[in-house]
């Protein structure tokens, strides 16, 4: 099919290179870049209205909250929404404080936040699909890997209290707008179709949980390096979380490496900050999970030189990967094998009481 010359646009370059694009391509690309410039510089001015108010401690917070408010709103809750936006101003408080437990003591807090995990997994796991559950885990990790002293954190507090209510509010709005209405699933029936996928929520509790305290344990100067490794890999079917080990690590790598030419080579110190924010707006065009990887450890690596220098900070950066990577798999291979001796006991009670008809509710 030849196209007419009013549907095409042309670009010429230096060199006598020509690019043809259709109209239609054109005018897509275009709203693209402006859809995703006006999300990132939301995104950034959320993020230093928030800490303009609540502290440059909570930086990381701000972060999660300025995700939830683009991310809720797009995502249809399996519970009420008016009950769900109740729920949302309420992890995100609760979220602050399981975190803050840990400046208490990691093992008090060990068993505070797995509850809490378990709860925010309870609620928020169905539908599977939008992963609501993420960014309250997001707000977890990135205030325990930010603690704040007893003074500061009713300030902490009402942040994730008032962010809470803001994306509370706009995704009730916007639910309405497409037609939500309250005949959803109640509390309970969210709870119970939440569990019929017990070792996904019970391995993502108890991997954080792992992972936080390992990290206060040790003294880590950027816990969140592990804990977040955690929350990422684990997924609810085992054939995903092998992907996301393989992109991860891939990413990480690419990513340190890209670090060293970019920011300890090629650019000077004085202009990280706009790279860094030219590859954080360029990220929005990479949404895949192995993609943003690359970026996420550019990111992290270049942050973590305020506390660390070049050598220690990769050195932290691939061990964290490494560690979180090694408590997913053991609780993958756990569960696992959990499920084969419960299967074993079944089969052998079928064996000893036949007619009992258990055997086909564990196969």
């Amino acid at each position: 099919m030849i196209m007419e010359p009013l549907d095409v646009v042309e670009a010429q370059f230096y060199g006598g290179i020509v690019l043809t694009v259709s109209k239609e391509q054109f005018k897509h690309t275009g709203k693209l870049v402006f859809e995703n410039a006006v999300r990132f510089v939301f995104s950034l001015a959320f993020i230093f209205l928030y800490q303009t108010l609540f502290g440059a401690g909570d930086i990381l917070a701000g972060v999660a909250i300025s995700v939830g408010i683009t991310m809720f709103p797009v995502c249809p809750p399996g519970i009420r929404p008016t009950k769900m936006a109740g729920i949302i101003v309420l992890l995100y408080a609760g979220a602050g404080i399981a975190a803050q437990c840990s400046a208490l003591s990691p093992w008090l807090a060990f068993p505070i936040q797995f509850l809490f995990i378990t709860v925010v997994m309870s609620l928020c796991t169905e539908p599977i699909g939008t992963k609501l559950y993420i960014n309250f885990l997001l707000t977890f990790v990135f205030c325990q890997a930010t603690l704040v002293t007893p003074q500061q954190f009713p300030k902490r507090l009402l942040g994730l209290i008032a962010g809470g209510a803001l994306v509370a509010a706009i995704s009730l709005i916007w639910w309405r707008r497409k037609g939500l209405d309250e005949n959803r699933r109640a509390i309970k029936e969210q709870i119970l179709l939440s569990w019929h996928n017990p070792g996904f929520i019970l391995r993502m509790a108890m991997g954080i949980s792992i992972a936080v305290l390992i990290g206060s344990l040790l003294g880590l100067k950027k816990p969140l390096w592990i804990s977040i490794v955690a929350m990422s890999l684990t997924q609810p079917v085992f054939r995903e979380t092998w992907v996301r080990i393989k992109h991860r690590a891939l990413g990480t790598f690419i990513g340190i490496g890209v670090f060293i030419i970019v920011f300890r080579i090629l650019v000077p110190q004085q202009y990280s900050m706009l790279v860094i924010m030219l590859m954080g707006y360029l990220s929005y065009f990479a949404p895949e999970y192995k993609h943003k990887q690359m970026v996420n450890a550019v990111n992290a690596l270049n942050a973590s030189l305020v506390l660390l220098d070049t050598t220690t900070a990769i050195e932290n950066r691939c061990l964290c990967l490494l560690g979180g990577i090694a408590i997913v798999v053991l609780l993958e291979i756990t569960q696992i094998l959990i499920e084969r001796i419960a299967k074993r006991c079944v089969i052998d009670r079928a064996k000893k009481y036949p007619g009992s008809g258990k055997i086909e509710a564990i196969s």
